[in-house]
């Protein structure tokens, strides 16, 4: 059984089953709307120009959009738990191109090598179309505050992209299912 609703409305639907099958498990994740893979393109597509007006690598300058505007939802594994990971305490971690990781404080020595803590960050590819937006946002804004020309910056079917992401982002604060009554099965 899939449920799609508010929370009173899945609560509403689950009560009876306390009673009938109260052992029973299930998982619950948060509702996120989709959004089109030329939101992501035209991310990477600016994630390129400032990397090449600043000489800096590519993943360098994606990580450090996605720390500085992205979601900072963490990962977990099955059991709910937040992934980590232990890597040397240098800029390496910048340039990953498979994972983002959020530095902590943690850490200390191993075997002669100096080790930190790091939280893993999801990726681009589960921000929901506000979360997108924000980044693009972010990530136009420092284009555009590193003098690379606004015509560079975005093309006209971009433009229209990203006010398309924008208008969604401000309808996405209401949830998809609001104003119709009870919760969705699937």
């Amino acid at each position: 059984m899939k449920l799609t609703g508010t929370a009173s409305q899945i609560i509403t639907r689950l009560l009876p089953l306390v009673q009938e099958e109260p052992e029973k498990l299930f998982d619950l994740t948060d509702h996120k709307e989709q959004r089109g893979n030329k939101a992501n393109a035209y991310f990477h597509r600016l994630v390129g120009l400032l990397a090449h007006g600043s000489g800096t690598r590519f993943y360098e300058v994606k990580n450090e959009m996605i720390l500085q505007y992205g979601n900072h939802e963490f990962l977990r594994n099955k059991r709910g738990e937040i992934e980590f990971a232990v890597r040397p305490d240098d800029d390496r971690w910048k340039a990953d191109p498979i994972e983002h990781y959020l530095p902590t404080n943690y850490g200390g020595e191993i075997c002669g090598v100096r080790m930190r803590v790091f939280l893993k960050l999801a990726g681009t590819h589960t921000y929901n179309t506000r979360e997108m937006y924000e980044l693009i946002q972010g990530v136009r804004y420092e284009c555009l505050g590193s003098d690379i020309p606004l015509e560079e910056v975005e093309t006209f079917e971009e433009r229209r992209l990203f006010y398309d992401l924008q208008n969604k982002a401000k309808q996405g604060d209401r949830h998809p299912d609001q104003g119709q009554e009870g919760c969705r099965e699937a």
